[in-house]
């Protein structure tokens, strides 16, 4: 609520404005109406008023001792001070007339004043009491017959009997003076309003929040920035400059020592080391200020740590390990073991293979096996976006950095993988304008999100896997040899299946088992003939296309035993029992079918044929070349 006090001048006007205060005061704002002469005492306990109306020196005395409230001057006007002078005539018919009063703007009008008063005026300046018991005395001096003032000269006249007429304030003028006051407490209840819930945001806030203007003065600031910057021992902290309050603090703008939007930095208070934050207050048409957050370092590093628990618990985890990779051959052994010191280590690693072999499945494995096991895993398919698409979702990017863009801006798979694994598949197949920023996000352990100009700190672990050639991809000049040299530190390569004979059958019956075991029947069982046929399969699409098989086999047995015969329903025999000396891929895709049939029966993706195609043809043109 917004009090308001009212000096009325006249006692005569006293019942009117006590009634016009009824009218108009509200659960918003209250109105006392007095009337004081050369009371002093009460001037200095007006405290809980926000709103002054008063005149004369009574006015210019609560100026000088309340500078911040809002006084509303009852001032003279012309005709106030023409209707004392008429009264002054007619009730003492003096020639010579003292007019006591601060005398700015009147000199000027004197002559038109005695003429329309018929009497000889002159003008002796009150601004204070001492200058009103003055002009008492110079007037009577220069032989006054008659004095016209305010209400310090009329008591000082009618206490000592000297003929004097007081100026009245006219209502139309007491009214006025009324609704001025009434638009200030208005005013002042929306500032009110406006910082109540600016502090009840900022007291929302776990850390310290300080709001300044445009030129760094100090708005408002909540509790924890109350106790932190010690504003307790800081007079008058509201309105201060925000570098009086630290000289290490500053704000957008400052033409000393400029931030902009977004800038970051740390510094110790209290001997704790702190995370500053500067970000942009907007008005309706500029800059309105700055809001500064301070953060103890030790809080946000706890934050990161959930934040990183709370990616693992939505699924960015590794889903794999050792134990799920079948190795019964001797070189899948060796390569298990392989992976296993892997991820012991904290290098980059580049697992190679063709599609279908499992890379990723041991990038999971690596992870899960290596210290950041309990830190984030996040797999990206570097072949399945765009490059534009692409750069934003490694990176990130900030609110309206492009066209379409998230209002609030995106976390890039990088800085989501801080402190744990990013798996890049297909490496092989990301675009040389791309490979530079992703060689320098390696080098530095930063990323600067698409349309920012910060760079982000990482700890990431990178574990890439490709099915190309990725050297011969260097040689051609697709792929830069200084990134190659970053990811390869540790290498590892996952043979296929037609390499590991050994390992066929287990996979085999691994995945039948589990197949059925989902689809909730019984497992197939494979004749001697079928075991045969399948070992002999050069598997092209390896374990991806071998794990398409046993699905087709369960779902078609019925739980029966299975065969030859359904083995060929299935159009696998004829390039099962093809000679050795014809048996592997080339023997595969040589069969005459549709390319679409043919990645279809394979379990494979129609690009990856393309790719398997283009390399036979590569290997042909080497070796017509070298006959």
């Amino acid at each position: 609520m917004v009090h308001i006090i009212v000096f009325v001048p006249s006692p005569d006007h006293l019942p009117w404005m006590e009634a016009m205060a009824r009218q108009v005061q509200s659960s918003h704002v209250s109105i006392d109406a007095v009337h004081r002469f050369g009371t002093p005492e009460v001037l200095n306990q007006l405290d809980r008023y926000d709103v002054i109306v008063a005149r004369g020196i009574t006015y210019r005395k609560l100026c000088d001792l309340y500078p911040d409230k809002h006084i509303t001057h009852l001032d003279f006007d012309g005709t106030d001070i023409l209707d004392a002078l008429v009264r002054c005539r007619e009730e003492f018919h003096p020639a010579r007339i003292g007019l006591c009063m601060k005398r700015q703007g009147l000199r000027d009008i004197l002559p038109e004043l005695e003429e329309l008063c018929g009497a000889s005026i002159r003008l002796y300046d009150v601004v204070d009491e001492n200058s009103a018991f003055q002009a008492v005395e110079d007037a009577l001096a220069d032989g006054a017959q008659a004095l016209v003032s305010g209400g310090t000269v009329s008591n000082i006249c009618r206490e000592r009997g000297i003929p004097c007429t007081y100026i009245e304030t006219r209502t139309e003028t007491l009214q006025w003076a009324v609704r001025e006051a009434l638009r200030a407490a208005q005013s002042i209840n929306v500032e009110r309003t406006k910082s109540n819930i600016i502090r009840m945001i900022l007291e929302g806030s776990e850390d310290a929040v300080m709001a300044v203007d445009e030129s760094g003065r100090v708005l408002e600031a909540n509790g924890r920035a109350y106790q932190l910057y010690q504003l307790a021992f800081v007079a008058n902290w509201k309105g201060r400059r925000v570098d009086e309050i630290n000289p290490a603090l500053t704000y957008i703008g400052n033409p000393a020592s400029p931030c902009r939007d977004g800038d970051e930095c740390v510094l110790t208070l209290g001997g704790q080391r702190c995370f500053i934050r500067y970000r942009l207050i907007t008005g309706e048409a500029a800059a309105a200020g700055t809001l500064i957050t301070t953060s103890p370092a030790s809080r946000i590093l706890q934050e990161e740590r959930q934040l990183r628990k709370g990616l693992v618990r939505r699924g960015l985890t590794a889903k794999y390990t050792f134990r799920d990779i079948t190795a019964v051959s001797p070189i899948m052994r060796s390569t298990v073991e392989i992976g296993k010191k892997f991820s012991r280590a904290s290098s980059n690693v580049l697992i190679t293979g063709e599609t279908g072999t499992g890379k990723e499945l041991f990038a999971h494995s690596i992870h899960a096996s290596s210290d950041r096991m309990d830190q984030p895993f996040v797999a990206v398919n570097c072949a399945t976006l765009p490059e534009n698409l692409l750069e934003s979702e490694l990176f990130g990017y900030e609110p309206g950095a492009f066209s379409g863009a998230a209002r609030e801006g995106r976390t890039g798979l990088f800085e989501q993988a801080h402190h744990g694994t990013i798996f890049l598949d297909e490496i092989g197949e990301i675009p040389v304008s791309l490979q530079a920023k992703l060689l320098r996000v390696l080098q530095e352990r930063e990323v600067r999100r698409v349309g920012s100009t910060t760079v982000i700190p990482i700890d990431v672990r990178v574990i890439a896997a490709t099915n190309v050639d990725i050297y011969q991809q260097v040689a051609q000049g697709r792929f830069r040899s200084d990134l190659l040299y970053r990811l390869n530190a540790l290498e590892i390569h996952i043979p296929p299946l037609r390499e590991r004979p050994e390992d066929i059958l287990p996979l085999v019956e691994n995945h039948l088992r589990a197949l059925a075991a989902e689809m909730g029947t019984a497992q197939p069982v494979l004749t001697v003939e079928a075991r045969r046929l399948l070992r002999q399969y050069p598997w092209p699409g390896n374990v991806r296309e071998l794990r398409n098989i046993c699905e087709r086999l369960v779902v078609m047995s019925g739980g029966q035993p299975v065969g030859e015969a359904q083995l060929q329903g299935l159009r696998l025999p004829p390039a099962a029992v093809l000679p050795e000396t014809q048996r592997g891929p080339a023997a595969e895709l040589s069969v005459p079918k549709k390319k679409k049939d043919l990645a279809k029966e394979l379990g494979v993706s129609r690009t990856t044929l393309w790719r398997m195609r283009k390399r036979q043809e590569a290997a042909r043109e080497r070796e017509d070349g070298e006959r």
